[in-house]
């Protein structure tokens, strides 16, 4: 008895192409993600008004944990948040780097029509120094989240996350649509070499293809395999390229918005200053009177 192979199997090919459909769409989607990111100005890709952020530090346990993936919701740069409200918003380190943090509205400051909100973690024993204002505000936590997913994501944003779940899925599916289709040539050929008595057909109703006509067609179709892959290689050249523009205009950001920080904070306190002159001098006129 000849034993199956498991290659001439229909079910086997059903599920391979089902699975080969399923990590492709998987990686268009992890494509079309990373790629609305670096495109953003604020490195988050907004889809259909909701964010998705990874957490990374443990100031709002035990809300949401490091490496969870969270959901925020969009809102206009008018939207009036209230206190207990948990928001994302962009700030700023020591070194003028830009981060996304996500905080809970501790206080809501109003001054001269403007609104700014004073922020604490839930894990913090006192509020964020600096109050974030409405333009610096990026959107609000639904309560939503997904344990470790967020991990993932960062990963997926790496030069080596890009090869893994992209490039290297893409190569596997051709590999694999490649060696179908040799296959079924080897197949075809194999068929008709068989005497033609076996199907008790004469041999001139099912000629043979030509060897040259079937070297032609197995030529053509490795050229086009190689041009679609000559395609796909520089389509990621270029993205990663695009990636190391916006990572040096990203930085430049950083560093412009950290001068004029030190900028404004040096304006603030000549004005404080010469108000706290301009006090004294009243008090001393006072005084004198």
């Amino acid at each position: 008895m000849k034993k199956a192979n498991i290659l001439d199997n229909r079910i086997f090919h059903i599920a391979m192409n089902v699975v080969s459909s399923v990590i492709l769409v998987f990686s268009i989607v992890i494509c079309a993600v990373v790629i609305i990111s670096v495109k953003s100005s604020t490195g988050v890709a907004n889809l259909g008004g909701y964010s998705f952020l990874s957490v990374q530090s443990d100031s709002m346990e035990d809300e949401f944990f490091p490496d969870d993936l969270i959901i925020i919701k969009r809102y206009p740069k008018t939207h009036r948040y209230e206190v207990g409200d948990i928001i994302s918003f962009l700030a700023y380190d020591k070194t003028g780097s830009m981060y996304i943090n996500t905080h809970r509205v501790y206080d809501v400051i109003e001054s001269n029509g403007s609104v700014s909100y004073v922020t604490k973690g839930d894990n913090a024993d006192q509020p964020d120094k600096k109050h974030v204002t409405s333009s610096k505000i990026l959107g609000q936590y639904q309560g939503k989240r997904v344990e470790k997913l967020g991990a993932f994501f960062d990963f997926a944003a790496t030069s080596q996350g890009v090869m893994l779940l992209i490039v290297l899925p893409a190569a596997l599916i051709v590999i694999w649509q490649l060696f179908g289709y040799l296959r079924s040539l080897a197949l075809d050929k194999k068929g008709n070499q068989q005497p033609a008595v076996a199907y008790n057909v004469p041999p001139q109703y099912y000629p043979p293809a030509a060897q040259s006509e079937k070297d032609a067609i197995i030529q053509e179709y490795l050229r086009k395999q190689q041009e679609e892959e000559a395609r796909k290689q520089m389509i990621i050249e270029e993205y990663l390229a695009k990636q190391k523009e916006l990572e040096q205009a990203e930085k430049e950001k950083a560093e412009e918005a950290k001068i004029k920080a030190i900028i404004a904070e040096f304006l603030a306190q000549q004005k404080a200053a010469e108000e706290q002159q301009t006090e004294q001098n009243e008090i001393n006129d006072s005084e004198n009177k």
